[in-house]
């Protein structure tokens, strides 16, 4: 059976977008002063590294999960996506939906947004690193907007496509594949 890995977020949806216009609103359940609230707000929208551990609990990290959760319901899922999605189930690939979100807060929203969208998968997995994950399941393709996947991917046997954005203008050369439709992976992968 072939196998395909595709990530979610600014793969499949529009996260960054939905980040960077969506108002989100100081109500007092953050346990913070507004001031706080526009402080981490404006960090997590220009990316600015954590000032902690990585794997440490901030009052910051609690916040952005608890934006990125909303993000996650409110993102759109991209159309040719979608139908990219159930043309593969159509002609028999395992769909695996790969992703670096926290999937032990996230699962049932993700699995949710997955399914009000019509978008088909046979399983749904957390990786922080997508290459070993697919060399692992023997996954010979993975559509994907990471950095470190696109440049890396290739190099131990994972064929990478990515969305063309504006953040991968810059990157060094490597040999994953950008597409500005996703009907273009389905003739890639054909054969």
């Amino acid at each position: 059976m072939k196998t395909i890995a595709i990530d979610l977020d600014d793969t499949l949806n529009n996260f960054e977008e939905t980040l960077q216009k969506t108002v989100f609103r100081h109500d007092g359940a953050y346990g913070f002063s507004e001031s706080i609230f526009e402080d981490y707000l404006a960090r997590l929208r220009s990316h600015a590294p954590e000032d902690n551990e990585p794997l440490l609990s901030t009052e910051y990290s609690f916040f952005k999960y608890q934006i990125h959760h909303q993000c996650y319901q409110l993102a759109t899922a991209r159309p040719d996506g979608v139908e990219f999605m159930r043309g593969l189930k159509r002609d028999g690939w395992r769909i695996v939906i790969c992703t670096y979100r926290d999937l032990r807060r996230a699962n049932d929203c993700t699995r949710k947004w997955l399914h009000d969208n019509g978008i088909p998968f046979d399983q749904l997995f957390m990786a922080w690193n997508k290459i070993v994950f697919c060399r692992l399941w023997q996954i010979e393709y993975l559509v994907d907007d990471d950095a470190f996947n696109i440049i890396h991917g290739e190099n131990y046997g994972v064929k990478v496509f990515y969305p063309a954005l504006e953040r991968h203008r810059d990157l060094p050369p490597n040999r994953a594949r950008a597409f500005h439709s996703f009907d273009e992976i389905a003739s890639w992968i054909q054969g």
